[in-house]
């Protein structure tokens, strides 16, 4: 009966998080979180221990590692009420990844006291600081990258508090999104406590307490009993390099050294850079939500995530790397950075289960376009993440154009896109030869060309893999690189920076992203005859490629 017990209610938390998640993706405002679902939902009992996390975003992992601790170190339990609500959105106080990441959690009540949280996350289009969309890589302090928020309380009994929420959204340039995305995390909030409330009152409070407890056992000695049969216990390195710092042509060292010892993980990162000048900073919450990501990928992508997961993952990082930046350091573009100790996580994971290894990958090329639209007169912030080409596995080919590891939104749709912002999409298609040559090819990249019909036009970039390709592995290729151009095949045409932030567009200018593609795994010339002949007639490889680097002569 427990064990039947435990499962069921395992499964209603689980439950719980994705009605949280399709509930806020259906009433946010913004086309970043109700078109891309650039968001997450969590459940925490009442010490802040995760209990069910869905995450679109698996950066969002770690914004629930400091959040309870953040609120009841301000707001003591035995002050909180029914119809309560805080807002947070400070990395080095809550654990989000970055200011965009806002997080609104409510306490959830049974029989007069706390049993849980109920926490949504949401990329919001706009938090203030230096440049519109208040993510960029060139940022350097966190004082320039929006406003900064401990945990508040926007809600008091039910009853909101209009000052907060308006000293919130007057900093943002977008307030009409950031209002309706607001009361949309306070939805899910409320979709959230009332499944958690059914719970405790169906099972009551003690035996609630007692399975929770077990169903956080119960995923630890799954995990262990996983990492025990998947990966050869012993110490493992990889290295791999985000192009730049952002602000510098210094490339950044993103290193691993992993250890697999009795079900457990250590990862040490002491030798990675020390922390950059500029928004790539990857704090510490969102490098543990790395490794989770990586080791849940490789080892048992179906095991829930909850508090069980996370005691099995130590890491060693100390403060002033790049991957445990000090305050008041940059972090804003901290997603870029992780991608790249994504892939180094996983290549050392791959040397402990070579079975399951995968070659690096394209990350996704980051771009917020902005300006005014000419008819209506409003200002508009379109966020945008470019999805990249997966790294081959070592039996099957790499996906293409996909969003990889840390970023799992969604595109944009173009039709959405259109009509919601003065933009015109004039080519959209995948990049011939990007993906790495191999046994097993690398997943492609795409090739988009976006016009701006705007005044006051601008965009922000940042991007990897426009100088360090992804690797390939078991003497696969690199996959292609990814680049931003203005106006190209135009006597005006100029290759733009890796990062940039609020380069100027003119009515009419047209911006090409082309995104990176991901390694190839084993050797080319060992590609079946059938799979490279069928790429061939895909257009995914060329007649160049199939003579220079498969050694085929095309026919």
């Amino acid at each position: 009966m427990a064990h039947a017990q435990v499962e069921i209610i395992a499964a209603a938390f689980e439950a719980a998080t994705q009605e949280m998640a399709a509930s806020l993706v259906r009433t946010a405002f913004s086309p970043n979180i109700k078109e891309r679902a650039d968001c997450s939902t969590a459940i925490c009992d009442a010490s802040g221990r995760a209990l069910s996390l869905m995450t679109h975003a698996p950066a969002h992992l770690g914004s629930t590692l400091r959040l309870v601790d953040a609120i009841l170190k301000r707001f003591p339990l035995e002050t909180l009420g029914p119809g309560d609500a805080f807002l947070a959105n400070d990395p080095y106080i809550v654990g989000v990844t970055h200011l965009n990441d806002c997080t609104v959690a409510m306490p959830v009540f049974h029989d007069g006291r706390v049993v849980a949280f109920a926490a949504a996350v949401a990329h919001h289009s706009d938090v203030g600081g230096r440049v519109a969309g208040s993510e960029s890589g060139d940022n350097t302090s966190i004082y320039q990258e929006g406003i900064r928020v401990p945990p508040v309380q926007i809600y008091v009994g039910g009853v909101q508090r209009a000052d907060v929420i308006e000293l919130f959204l007057l900093n943002s340039r977008m307030p009409h999104y950031g209002e309706g995305d607001l009361m949309a995390q306070m939805a899910s909030c409320v979709r959230g406590s009332a499944r958690v409330q059914e719970l405790f009152t169906k099972y009551g409070y003690d035996t609630m307490l007692t399975r929770i407890d077990e169903i956080l056992d119960s995923t630890e000695r799954r995990i262990r009993s996983r990492i025990r049969s998947e990966l050869k216990e012993g110490t493992y390195s990889a290295v791999d390099w985000l192009d730049e710092d952002g602000v510098t042509d210094t490339k950044v060292k993103l290193a691993v050294t992993l250890t697999v010892k009795d079900g457990h993980l250590t990862v040490d990162l002491s030798e990675s850079s020390r922390q950059l000048a500029s928004g790539k900073n990857v704090p510490l919450t969102h490098s543990y939500a790395t490794a989770y990501f990586c080791l849940k990928s490789i080892v048992d992508p179906f095991i829930p995530t909850n508090e069980g997961l996370y005691r099995t993952v130590s890491i060693v990082a100390p403060e002033g790397l790049v991957v445990n930046p000090v305050a008041p350091a940059a972090v804003s573009s901290r997603n870029m950075t992780s991608m790249i100790l994504a892939e180094a996580l996983t290549n050392a994971l791959g040397q402990a289960a070579p079975s399951r290894a995968v070659a690096a990958g394209g990350p996704g090329q980051g771009c917020i376009s902005v300006g005014t639209a000419p008819v209506t007169g409003r200002y508009f912030i379109n966020y945008e993440n470019l999805a990249g080409g997966q790294g081959a596995r070592c039996t099957a080919d790499g996906m293409d154009v996909v969003m990889i590891n840390m970023t799992n939104t969604s595109n944009l749709p173009i039709e959405a896109m259109e009509l919601e912002f003065p933009l015109r999409i004039e080519r959209y298609e995948l990049v011939c030869d990007s993906g790495g040559a191999g046994k097993f090819r690398g997943g492609l990249g795409v090739l988009r060309d976006m016009r701006l019909l705007a005044d006051n036009a601008s965009a922000s970039l940042r991007s990897a893999r426009q100088r360090f390709p992804a690797p390939g592995l078991a003497g696969g290729k690199p996959g292609g690189l990814g680049s931003f151009i203005r106006n190209p095949g135009a006597p005006n045409e100029t290759r733009l920076g890796l990062t940039t932030s609020g380069t100027p567009l003119g009515n009419g200018d047209v911006l090409r992203i082309v995104t990176p593609g991901g390694g190839g795994h084993g050797d080319p010339s060992e590609r079946d005859p059938e799979a490279l002949k069928r790429d061939l007639v895909e257009g995914k490889v060329s007649e160049r490629a199939v003579r220079e680097l498969y050694g085929v002569t095309p026919t």
